[in-house]
C-alpha cells in the first residue's frame, strides 16, 4: 500500500503517511459491499431493464423499416441484409447484456465474437469472397481466445498481474505474426511487412513486465508510480 500523495510505501495498519501526513485511504477496507455489491440495487436494475426494453423496441422498428423498404423497392433484402446484420450485431453486443442481472464478461465476449464472425460471414457471402475460412474465421477465433483468457485471468486470479499482462503481450505479438501469415496465404501479400515490428514491441514490453514480476524492487517501483 502506498501514499496517494507522495507515493511512500506504508506499513499495514497506519492511519496517515509518515512523510506528508496524508490520511491513509484503503479502498478495499469496509468498501467491498459498496463498490462490488453481490447484486445491483433495485432501482438500478429496473432502469437497466427499462433501457434494454426501449432499445429492443427501437431495434425491432429499425429492422421492420429496413425490411419493408427493401421488399417494396426490390422484392428482396439486397442491401438491407447488411443493415439487418448490423442491427442484430449491435443488439447482441450493446443491448443483450442489459437483460441480465449480472452479465458475465467471460460469457458475453465469446458471444460477441461469434456474432461478429457471423456478420463477417454474411459480408463474405454477399460480396462473393472466399476469404472467410482462410482469414477472417481463424483471426476472429484466436482473438476471441486471447480476449476471453485475459478476462478470466484478471477476474479469477487475484495476484500476478505483471505475469498476466506480460504473457498476454507476448502472445499478442505472436498473434500479429499469425495474422500476417493468414493474410499472406489468403491474399498473396508479402510476409513480415509489419508483424515483426509489433512482435518486437509487444515482446519487449511483455518481457519487461515478466521481469518486473520477478524482481521485487522493480515491481514495487512500478506499483508505486502507476498503481499497477
Amino acid at each position: 500500500m502506498y501514499c496517494v500523495k507522495c507515493g511512500v510505501k506504508l506499513q499495514e495498519g497506519v492511519s496517515g503517511c509518515p512523510l506528508c501526513g496524508t490520511p491513509v485511504w484503503n479502498p478495499d477496507e469496509n468498501k467491498k459491499e459498496e463498490l462490488y455489491p453481490d447484486s445491483l440495487p433495485r432501482h438500478t436494475r429496473e432502469s437497466g431493464l427499462a433501457g434494454a426494453a426501449a432499445m429492443t423496441v427501437v431495434c425491432v422498428i429499425a429492422l421492420a423499416v429496413v425490411m419493408i423498404v427493401c421488399f417494396r423497392l426490390y422484392g428482396a433484402l439486397r442491401w438491407g441484409s447488411y443493415a439487418v446484420g448490423g442491427i442484430l450485431l449491435f443488439y447482441i453486443v450493446a443491448i443483450l447484456p442489459g437483460w441480465f442481472r449480472e452479465p458475465r464478461s467471460e460469457v458475453f465476449v465469446p458471444v460477441d465474437f461469434a456474432a461478429a464472425s457471423l456478420f463477417t460471414l454474411l459480408i463474405c457471402l454477399k460480396t462473393g469472397g472466399s476469404w472467410y475460412l482462410s482469414f477472417a474465421l481463424p483471426v476472429q477465433l484466436m482473438s476471441c481466445l486471447l480476449a476471453t483468457a485475459l478476462i478470466c485471468l484478471l477476474k479469477y486470479v487475484r495476484h500476478g498481474k505483471f505475469y498476466i499482462f506480460g504473457g498476454f503481450l507476448i502472445l499478442l505479438g505472436g498473434f500479429t505474426v499469425l495474422v500476417e501469415l493468414f493474410e499472406h496465404l489468403t491474399f498473396g501479400t508479402a510476409m513480415f511487412r509489419w508483424s515483426l515490428f509489433s512482435l518486437a514491441v509487444f515482446g519487449v514490453v511483455g518481457l519487461f513486465l515478466l521481469l518486473s514480476g520477478m524482481i521485487r524492487p522493480l515491481r514495487h517501483a512500478l506499483e508505486k508510480h502507476f498503481f499497477f
